[in-house]
């Protein structure tokens, strides 16, 4: 792993013992009231409702930082059943209800591969 990283094992081993940085410390506070706002939906919520708690509760934080701190903690919202479809998954061609017959019967079909 040390090599992929172009890393020293010494440097690696160092920054496993390493404490958390600052800014994993600031985010532990508003995890914290992010993990409970979800869980106070139901798990319902997602990143803009759970920042609009936030700031209705008085808490400084941007939207941005919400989201990755939920993004983070793995916690997502709900989407309605409509807007669901497995990731990469292509959008179904519409179906055409009046569509022209092939009056010139093209045939596009190939015998075989290409031979230059």
């Amino acid at each position: 792993m040390c090599a992929a990283l172009h890393a020293t094992r010494r440097g690696c081993h160092a920054w496993r013992k390493r404490p958390p940085g600052a800014h994993d410390l600031r985010d532990a506070e508003p995890a914290a009231k992010i993990s409970e706002i979800y869980g106070a939906s139901r798990g319902n919520h997602g990143a803009p409702k759970v920042f609009a708690e936030l700031k209705r509760a008085g808490e400084r934080t941007s939207r941005k930082r919400a989201a990755r701190i939920m993004r983070e903690e793995g916690l997502s919202g709900i989407t309605c059943g409509c807007a669901r479809r497995p990731k990469g998954a292509a959008k179904p061609a519409a179906p055409q209800a009046n569509a022209a017959p092939d009056l010139v019967k093209r045939d596009f079909s190939a015998d075989g591969p290409n031979r230059a």
